[in-house]
């Protein structure tokens, strides 16, 4: 991620001494980015700003993904001792709040006059003078950097908002850095979740599926050879029958285990016939009384990646269906299309049901969540593209659409 900083350093060209603060500031800010990520380097940035400014007191606030609240907030210049009083850090209210709105800076030569202003909590150090300048990109908004309390006396100056301009407008990019390195731990932490959760299952699985239907088999075995010996042939015939089918219990056990890492069903019927399967064993599970799948790929054989994307994508979302959406009805589509633009073909999967729903942009932070992002994930690896729609009262509905990748023959 870049900052284009000449627009900026434009407004400041007729002006030798707002130019040249401008780009002392820019190199600090470069330094600080070159040196520093995440956290660490916001924390640098307010500093940089409170030291340049002149001012007792700088924060830096993220904005949450949907640009209501902060997500983090660092400060500068309050003692920690004072800070661990106050108490939990601000959420965007009052003028935190406004900033999240504006695109321009807020100069404040009192904060107590102002309409938007909220108080301070107990502990806080009184503030007088306030500098805001907002941290966007685009029409998305970042977070803010504020400055307060002016060393001296009096407002902050043109040529202290010249400084921290040029300080936010690289602030993007730490933010940037730090919801990245936010969602990779999330997703980090999720997956070795999942994969200790399905560790767990698969010897709950073992030991209470796999593993029982054997030592039933074998113990049934040993009577028959026992029954034998004496010459009980119409126990041993029973005894062999009973082991026998405790044996096919145990391949079909074993089977159905191995189809949680990657169904056997897409390797025999391909992606039409396993979400066939799917579909009839979820109708079981869920009760659904109107559940379709619509398709035009009978036949057809896709990459084995692609195909393995495209039914973990539907298994999710039928997943999540049964398990929060409290519906009876669902559709799921696959099906090939025509890119007008590239004349090349698509796959087209979707799953829509007509449950409850929920707000997607309150789910969207909570990595915690990871059945779902793990469904992004796998999307976005196989260069596919996906859409979203969720709302109380109203279902939801996922569609993905994935380039056409045709199976490879196996070399013999």
């Amino acid at each position: 991620m870049s900052v284009d900083t000449e627009p900026l350093a434009e407004m400041f060209s007729n002006d030798p001494v707002q130019l040249l603060v401008w780009q002392t500031a820019n190199k600090i800010a470069l330094d600080i980015l070159a040196n520093r990520t995440g956290v660490e380097a916001l924390k640098h940035i307010a500093d940089a700003a409170r030291t340049l400014a002149n001012a007792e007191f700088a924060a830096l606030g993220v904005a949450n993904r949907d640009g209501n609240g902060l997500m983090e907030f660092v400060t500068s210049g309050i003692d920690p001792n004072i800070a661990s009083k106050i108490g939990e850090p601000p959420t965007g209210k009052g003028l935190l709040g406004l900033l999240l709105d504006r695109t321009q800076p807020l100069r404040i030569d009192s904060i107590a006059d102002h309409p938007a202003t909220v108080g301070f909590p107990h502990h806080h150090p009184a503030m007088s003078s306030f500098l805001g300048v907002p941290i966007r990109r685009g029409d998305t908004c970042l977070g803010s950097l504020y400055l307060t309390n002016k060393i001296g006396g009096g407002g902050f100056t043109s040529v202290d908002e010249t400084v921290v301009q040029a300080l936010a407008a690289h602030c993007g990019v730490a933010i940037y850095n730090l919801q990245m390195q936010t969602r990779q731990r999330a997703l980090v932490s999720g997956l070795m979740t999942a994969l200790e959760d399905e560790r767990r299952a698969v010897a709950y699985d073992l030991h209470d599926g796999l593993t029982q239907y054997v030592m039933a088999a074998h113990a049934h075995l040993e009577s028959f050879q026992n029954a034998r010996k004496h010459g009980n042939l119409e126990k041993a015939d029973r005894d062999f029958a009973q082991g026998l089918k405790y044996l096919k219990d145990a391949v079909l056990e074993s089977r159905r285990m191995v189809n949680g890492l990657r169904t056997l069903a897409l390797d025999d019927l391909g992606l039409a016939g396993a979400v066939e399967q799917l579909v009839a064993e979820e109708r079981g599970r869920a009760g659904w009384e109107d559940l379709s799948f619509v398709h035009n790929i009978a036949a057809r054989r896709l990459d084995r990646n692609l195909e393995t994307t495209a039914y973990r994508v539907i298994q999710e979302a039928l997943t999540n269906a049964r398990k929060h959406a409290e519906t009876n009805r669902v559709e799921i589509a696959a099906i090939i299309v025509h890119d007008e633009s590239s004349s090349t073909e698509q796959l087209q999967v979707s799953v829509r049901d007509w449950g409850k729903g929920f707000v997607f942009s309150a789910k969207e932070g909570e990595y915690k969540h990871f059945g779902l992002h793990g469904m992004i994930e796998r999307i976005q690896l196989m260069s596919g593209k996906h859409t979203l729609f969720s709302e109380p009262g109203k279902g939801t509905f996922i569609t993905a659409t994935f380039p056409i990748v045709e199976t490879k023959p196996q070399s013999i």
